[in-house]
């Protein structure tokens, strides 16, 4: 029944003309039903525009209902009641009907509005609760997809890992660190635009204190972060956030040895198009010739990197310390 209601009932706004026209062509075609009736209907001068007016007052507005009753009024007072075709009224019962009538046919019409907006509201509310349960459909279609492609991502890692026997403790703890970024990315996951998305600022701002806390501790290296707030769908802020792990934890590990103090700077900003990711540390560099770490980290980030069909380069800086710049299109 509600469903036909608003079905019948319009959503847009009429015009003016529109509305006061229908109600005068409503109004006339009950005349006419009425003065076929008159034999039968004789003592009931008023009983068909009852109907009439709620039903332009359900489907336009209090206006029409209000221009209803005062047509219906002269109508009735000038052909059903006596002395006909005359606006006046000889029968005392006849005028306090007539009175009853009128203040009845405004207050039908004023109810009527306020139940037209109550439908109103009823409609948005069950249309805003139909595109939730669609949005949370596609959500959880979504998740089920990102869960899957995370896991496969794991068991990759894990499968390279496997080839790499020689240092087993630092490979899972590795493996346990990229498990905590996508920890980090479901938790700051929100909708918008029927996407899920991810804000760069609070996930990558989150990252760093947590590596500041976990793994720096009391050694004499700062960590810092400048962020601009951007959105990333879910697989892009996976990436970014392994990639930027990989590069702060590396840096933690081997740019400062025996205790030497420094720091280390992570910015993440949109420029020219694409979304850039710095890491810079003003450690020892890359002096030295045997490569450090198991090497899956740096297999893990540059495979990332061509997922996002960007770049990934690590160079020495002229100030000492090393400088790794991930650059991808903005869209991937």
């Amino acid at each position: 029944m509600e469903n036909l209601l608003f079905q019948l009932l319009p959503r847009t706004p009429r015009s003016l003309w529109v509305r006061y026209g229908v109600t005068v062509a409503v109004v006339a075609v009950t005349t006419a039903l009425r003065y076929s009736l008159d034999p039968v209907l004789h003592a009931y001068p008023f009983l068909l525009y009852i109907p009439a007016i709620f039903l332009v007052s359900l489907l336009f507005d209090r206006a029409s209902g209000f221009l209803a009753v005062i047509l219906s009024c002269v109508v009735t007072l000038y052909l059903f009641i006596e002395p006909k075709y005359r606006f006046a009224i000889a029968n005392p019962g006849d005028q306090l009907a007539f009175i009853i009538y009128t203040g009845l046919g405004l207050g039908i019409a004023a109810v009527t509005e306020t139940l037209r907006k109550t439908l109103d509201a009823l409609h948005d509310a069950w249309a805003k609760v139909a595109a939730a349960d669609r949005e949370k459909d596609l959500m959880l279609q979504e998740i089920h997809h990102r869960i899957r492609n995370d896991l496969q991502l794991i068991v990759a890692q894990l499968s390279l890992a496997a080839m790499r026997s020689d240092n087993t403790q630092a490979i899972v703890a590795g493996t346990i660190d990229r498990i905590g970024v996508l920890a980090r990315v479901y938790t700051r996951l929100r909708r918008s635009e029927g996407t899920s998305i991810v804000n760069a600022k609070e996930f990558l701002d989150s990252l760093v204190e947590d590596l500041q806390a976990g793994m720096v501790g009391v050694r004499p290296i700062a960590l810092s972060a400048n962020v601009d707030s951007l959105d990333l769908d879910m697989g892009t802020a996976v990436a970014v956030g392994t990639i930027a792990n990989e590069l702060v934890t590396n840096a933690v590990k081997y740019a400062f040895p025996d205790g030497r103090a420094g720091w280390i700077d992570l910015t993440f900003r949109m420029a020219d198009g694409a979304c850039v990711l710095h890491v810079c540390d003003n450690g020892e560099g890359l002096s030295s010739s045997a490569p450090k770490g198991t090497g899956l980290g740096r297999q893990i980030v540059q495979q990332l990197a061509l997922q996002l069909r960007g770049t990934l380069e690590i160079r020495p800086r002229e100030e000492g310390g090393v400088q790794a710049t991930l650059r991808f299109p903005a869209a991937a």
